[in-house]
């Protein structure tokens, strides 16, 4: 998908999510609404990462989007967390998935350094050391997870995931305050009733 074409499809994703409720409906309208600031170099891609987390969030799963740029700027792969939905996969996480589509439509293909993922949050400690292992280039996240997210404590990783991640970019995305709050927000509209299924599945 070509940059320029970003904003339609994501404007056609968010037509397809039917009115549940005020919440949701909030987020989709805003979404829909929101004007890309052109001062802010990933304002588009973090967009249509919220675009994916919110299908992801009315389908029953985490409110998380990903995508995967190349190094011309256009979108190769993009997809949203899948862990409960159609059935239960505890590795399908939004950068997962991607990762996953990724590889699997490129398998020839061994240097990624000049490659992008984005996700509308900062990637969990799994998610991080799987893209630390694929090699991408940069990984920016939209919202920022002080509780759950791995980036901002990436200083603790074992020795050998902090060589592998050297010269290498993992790092909030360029975007607005505004896009930050909506991946939050999206983030939140069923976050407390997934962690209680999993801790009902864990404990």
């Amino acid at each position: 998908m070509k940059r320029s074409e970003l904003r339609e499809f994501g404007l056609s994703q968010l037509a397809l999510i039917e009115n549940t409720d005020d919440s949701t409906n909030h987020c989709n309208n805003s979404l829909e609404a929101y004007e890309f600031n052109p001062s802010c170099l990933d304002d588009d891609y973090s967009w249509l990462t919220c675009v994916l987390g919110l299908k992801a969030a009315v389908h029953g799963n985490f409110g998380i989007g990903a995508l995967l740029v190349d190094s011309t700027g256009n979108v190769l792969e993009w997809g949203h967390n899948e862990v409960f939905y159609p059935y239960f996969r505890s590795d399908r996480h939004a950068e997962m998935v991607v990762l996953s589509q990724f590889e699997e439509e490129h398998r020839t293909l061994h240097k990624v350094g000049a490659f992008s993922l984005y996700t509308s949050l900062e990637p969990c400690p799994m998610c991080l050391a799987r893209l630390i292992t694929s090699g991408m280039g940069t990984v920016r996240h939209v919202a920022a997870d002080p509780t759950g997210g791995m980036v901002h404590i990436m200083k603790n990783l074992p020795e050998v995931w902090l060589e592998l991640s050297a010269k290498r970019v993992f790092a909030s995305a360029r975007c607005s305050a505004r896009l930050s709050e909506f991946a939050k927000e999206i983030f939140l509209l069923n976050v407390d009733g997934l962690n209680k299924k999993l801790e009902r599945r864990c404990i």
